[in-house]
């Protein structure tokens, strides 16, 4: 059987370069369990998942965050997809085979149900490298990492499946992390970083733990080997002010940020 975890998620929007963005969605629905591998797709930037009982979009992209040519897609979180191009879904993977199945500029139709209307959502599959990239971070509570703090899924789309690379969140801290002008920098603090931490957007991160941070990845790496509960320390600087926090590494919050990256 494959595993299913509950999403958990806030809406937050900000540009971290200046063509990149990044929204954290979460619906605070226990009802709603993932199974296995959740199908993006990239055009609208929809997460459609299996719950189990039905294929069902978990959240789509905001219309102002779509590529133009997508905008006026009627495609909205919780949508029950019942068929594709004609067909009945009985699973998520029929959806994707449907989705991969279809060439380049023709036509993918859903059959979708909101509440009691139904309805037909076409649009013209796009080449995947002239989408947005996007980056998907899920942490789960379905099992634990070898550090601890459950399970961390992430998934790339669009502009040939490329890292974004420029940015990386460390959900435990509540931060999300990117590099400007060869500079590590906080480009966003969420709603659940900790309490008694003190970050704000562009503060320069310079070590962790005593060792120079050099890039998200690296920042990231370093973060999650450490066991939940064990001691960091953190030391940025804020303008001319070097500061430093302390603390026990808190366990990772279930829910699920994606990020993407104007082309």
């Amino acid at each position: 059987m494959q595993p299913a975890f509950t999403a958990m998620i806030v809406i937050a929007l900000f540009a971290m370069t200046a063509n990149a963005q990044v929204f954290i969605s979460r619906t605070d629905s226990s009802m709603d369990k993932i199974i296995g591998q959740p199908f993006t797709l990239g055009e609208v930037g929809a997460v459609v998942v299996d719950n189990g009982k039905e294929i069902k979009v978990l959240h789509a992209m905001p219309v102002d965050m779509r590529p133009k040519a997508y905008k006026d897609i009627d495609l909205k979180d919780g949508d029950v997809v019942l068929m594709c191009n004609g067909k009945r879904l009985k699973t998520l993977k029929e959806l994707e085979e449907a989705y991969n199945a279809t060439a380049v500029g023709a036509d993918f139709k859903m059959g979708v149900k909101r509440g009691d209307e139904r309805m037909i959502v076409a649009f013209a599959k796009a080449d995947p490298k002239d989408l947005p990239k996007m980056q998907m971070t899920m942490s789960t509570g379905d099992g634990p990492m070898p550090a601890g703090g459950g399970n961390v899924r992430r998934m790339v789309v669009g502009g040939h499946g490329q890292n974004m690379g420029d940015a990386e969140p460390l959900m435990g801290l509540g931060l999300i992390v990117g590099k400007r002008d060869n500079i590590v920098k906080v480009v966003s603090v969420l709603p659940n970083a900790p309490k008694g931490t003190d970050f704000k957007v562009d503060d320069v991160i310079e070590t962790f733990n005593g060792e120079k941070v050099k890039s998200p990845a690296q920042f990231l790496e370093m973060y999650d080997k450490l066991a939940v509960g064990a001691k960091l320390e953190v030391q940025y600087k804020r303008g001319d002010k070097t500061m430093q926090a302390s603390l026990a590494k808190p366990e990772a919050p279930q829910g699920r940020i994606m990020m993407r990256t104007n082309q």
